[in-house]
């Protein structure tokens, strides 16, 4: 094949491209100083696949990890910064596929949940995770549907909004759905009347 004109007129592009790839090397090569970032790297396990990557607080003491696993199942971890290094401190994995992470203060009480969402089948799955006073990590709410949406009331506290298939259909009836309303109640969620 004959030699493209393009590199024959002009052998400096050549040239200067091979500069610019070599001066950007060392840079892709350098770490980020970020001790979380390094030490969540030496956290992961054979077979991870970092999905999500997200600091909890300002100073990174806690993170968030969301992994697709070898076994190819999504995992939430929360690793905490103790004696120099992070350590896991809570474990989470619902459905097939990681949808999305959120901090909102559910209750109003200050602190920041982990409002998390996942995919299973033609099912959407929210799960709120909180921390308690001792710094333990527990589920609050969890439920899914066919749809599941996040509002506010008037009070400004997000409430789920959890659309379901009924199953009361008729033979050849089309599929019937009914929407569900969990709010925060006396310290938890409770389901609340439709308006």
């Amino acid at each position: 094949m004959p030699r493209s004109r393009c590199t024959a007129r002009h052998p400096l592009l050549v040239v200067a491209a091979a500069v610019v790839l070599a001066a950007c090397l060392p840079a892709c090569r350098s770490r980020s100083g970020d001790p979380a970032l390094l030490t969540v790297a030496r956290l992961l396990q054979k077979g991870d696949r970092l999905v999500l990557l997200r600091a909890l607080d300002p100073a990174g003491t806690r993170v968030a990890v969301v992994v697709s696993t070898a076994a190819g199942k999504p995992e939430l971890r929360i690793y905490e910064s103790r004696d120099g290094g992070y350590v896991q401190a809570h474990t989470a994995s619902q459905g097939d596929a990681f949808k999305n992470l959120a901090l909102i203060d559910v209750d109003l009480d200050g602190q920041e949940e982990l409002v998390v969402t996942w995919e299973g089948g033609h099912l959407e799955m929210i799960e709120v995770i909180a921390r308690d006073p001792g710094g333990a990590y527990k589920t609050i709410f969890q439920n899914a549907g066919r749809q599941v949406e996040a509002r506010y009331d008037a009070a400004g506290r997000i409430e789920f909004w959890i659309t379901s298939r009924t199953y009361e259909e008729g033979p050849r009836q089309s599929p019937d759905y009914e929407t569900d309303i969990y709010r925060w109640d006396k310290g938890g969620y409770a389901e609340a009347p439709r308006p």
